[in-house]
């Protein structure tokens, strides 16, 4: 079988064929033997600024004595990443002194200094209605959006419409929308600025290069765990159907670890599957939280944040 090299230290990667940036690129190995197609076929890292991709199949395309050989099948990477269209960074600082209601509880369960750690790490503020604000910072620090989410400050669920009389929230906010879709409406970003979302943290993987990556559903959850289990690094989808080989590009050279929502690890495992066999990148899916949702009494949906009672 033929795929991209695996993560092994420096040693593993090159320097590109295109842009002639060191330690960047990654070569296609077929693991029946244990050797590179081409010292020139494989892909650059820096999927924006340089784009070099020279898959196997162009290559035994261009070198047709190859096709009496055997040749091994190939992963599908051919699937190109959507163009990231970003938000100017200065939206965001400008709000990074925000609190938010999420933040009140946070704070009313843990030391200060835990939960002064996680907001720093996520960059995590609120608005004017103080709503959270979980913004979405790709591993080039670009920033490509944030959702905004009212939250309890009491007991840290997420409030729907029909709850917003919790404290001083303005009636008329939605509890749930979007950074991107509030700047269309103010006609700060163009009509065909067109969304592309990373995972929730994904920034973090410059500053904690050596750490497990756990990805959760929830940013909530990952925020929550950070604290609970800081050896991890922890990230989300922001969602169940999120989960998709274009967020998991960015980190599949580090160990990962998939933790679905009970009564979700069958959708994950079978998505998983599927990504490995696009980008050739393996995950453990756990099944922690259905192993014990007896245990802890949990119900459909509930995660990791429900067994610590979060």
């Amino acid at each position: 079988m033929i795929i991209l090299e695996k993560y092994k230290g420096a040693a593993t990667r090159y320097t590109c064929p295109k842009c002639g940036r060191k330690r960047c690129f990654t070569r296609y190995i077929n693991t029946d033997n244990n050797q590179y197609i081409n010292n020139n076929v494989g892909i650059c890292n820096h999927i924006q600024s340089c784009g070099y991709h020279f898959s196997p199949k162009q290559y035994f395309d261009e070198n047709k004595e190859f096709k009496v050989f055997n040749v091994p099948k190939v992963l599908n990477h051919s699937k190109e990443l959507k163009p990231i269209h970003k938000i100017d960074k200065k939206i965001m600082l400008a709000t990074l002194g925000n609190d938010s209601y999420f933040m009140e509880f946070l704070r009313s369960r843990f030391p200060e200094q835990w939960v002064d750690r996680v907001r720093n790490d996520y960059m995590i503020c609120g608005d004017k209605n103080k709503r959270v604000i979980f913004w979405q910072i790709d591993e080039y620090l670009r920033l490509r959006t944030g959702k905004i989410m009212a939250y309890d400050p009491i007991t840290g669920k997420r409030l729907k419409e029909d709850n917003l009389k919790i404290k001083n929230y303005n009636l008329k906010i939605q509890p749930l929308t979007w950074v991107h879709s509030e700047l269309k409406k103010a006609e700060i970003l163009d009509k065909d600025w067109q969304l592309s979302q990373c995972l929730f943290g994904l920034h973090l993987i410059r500053k904690y290069p050596e750490k497990p990556v756990f990805v959760v559903e929830s940013e909530k959850t990952a925020v929550i765990m950070s604290i609970l289990k800081p050896k991890y690094l922890w990230l989300a989808t922001g969602g169940l159907s999120l989960l998709s080989w274009e967020k998991i590009w960015a980190i599949r050279d580090r160990q990962i670890r998939l933790f679905p929502d009970l009564g979700c690890f069958e959708k994950w495992k079978s998505k998983a599957k599927e990504i490995e066999q696009e980008i050739g990148v393996k995950m453990v899916v756990d099944d922690f939280v259905e192993r014990y949702q007896h245990h802890y009494n949990l119900k459909q949906g509930d995660d990791l944040a429900d067994i610590f009672k979060f």
